[in-house]
């Protein structure tokens, strides 16, 4: 886990959301509460909220930044246990995909 909480802000994948940083950030704690992800951990530090969480043998972070008052980036990045990191591996971008996923449909049914 050291190397998920030590890791660079922007570190993984990363995708903007056109919306409030706070609407984004409750998105993204139901979107990561509706998959089979653990949550060890969720705070504020200056770089943004995050979310620590483990997966079978995964662990990760995702992190909600607030860009402007209509532009929060949500970065997810996660590495294998036991193994040294090496870039962004397939895991984080299965991770990504359902986090990213979950945020884009809470947000559009909120516009409906």
């Amino acid at each position: 886990m050291n190397t998920i909480t030590t890791a660079h802000a922007r570190t993984g994948i990363s995708r903007n959301f056109n919306n409030d940083h706070e609407l984004v950030k409750a998105a993204v704690i139901a979107s990561v509460q509706s998959l089979n992800i653990n949550i060890k951990e969720s705070g504020q530090t200056p770089d943004g909220f995050y979310i620590l969480f483990t997966r079978s043998i995964s662990v990760g972070r995702v992190l909600v930044t607030k860009v402007d008052d209509n532009n929060t980036l949500v970065f997810v990045h996660s590495v294998m246990r036991g193994f040294p990191p090496v870039g962004v591996d397939k895991k984080t971008h299965v991770i990504a995909k359902g986090i990213f996923e979950g945020v884009t449909e809470i947000l559009e049914r909120r516009e409906e």
